[in-house]
């Protein structure tokens, strides 16, 4: 079976942005996600005359991202740990738009916000951080994550359940009074 390229660059157009979307979820930095993205469409490409559309295209490209980025923490995990080298991880740099009608304070209030969430997410491991991401991240639906992960709905209830926990005992300080 021939690859017919169009289709392929179809695919890739309309997806392109889903995939890099669930790599930044989960990771947290634009510039790693980019990487993913081409990382996962070199996959696809390579083994898209292989695909039997037993799942949708997104189901099968959202499962080769998680994938990716499963290889991905993998290596940097045990980079910092071979060249004892700081991770990016836990201290990623955020931007923040200020807006015009926000006071100093709110300014400082919102970036200590976003950097205490990015503290919690980047403590959550594997399934719960994936879960996470894709429910949140990108608004997938409970049967969705399970389609796209390969696990029970109800495994996917799980993890997001203790994801949830760790996030209200995290962020208890950010509620207002």
């Amino acid at each position: 079976m021939d690859l017919d390229t169009s289709a392929f660059g179809e695919l890739v157009e309309k997806y392109q942005r889903k995939v890099f979307q669930v790599a930044l979820a989960i990771l947290g930095d634009k510039d790693e996600a980019r990487n993913i993205t081409q990382e996962v469409f070199i996959k696809a490409f390579r083994s898209y005359t292989g695909f039997r559309f037993d799942a949708s295209p997104e189901t099968w490209l959202v499962r080769i991202t998680i994938n990716k980025v499963r290889d991905h923490l993998r290596k940097e995990r045990l980079r910092r740990l071979l060249f004892l080298k700081p991770g990016t991880f836990s201290d990623r740099q955020l931007t923040l738009v200020a807006d015009g009608d926000q006071s100093p304070e709110e300014i400082l209030r919102e970036k200590q916000f976003r950097e205490s969430f990015t503290a919690f997410q980047s403590g959550l491991k594997g399934r719960e951080n994936e879960v996470f991401a894709l429910r949140f991240g990108n608004g997938y639906s409970i049967r969705e994550i399970s389609k796209v992960m390969g696990i029970s709905q109800s495994s996917v209830k799980t993890y997001l359940y203790r994801a949830i926990e760790k996030a209200k005992e995290h962020l208890a300080e950010w509620r207002n009074p």
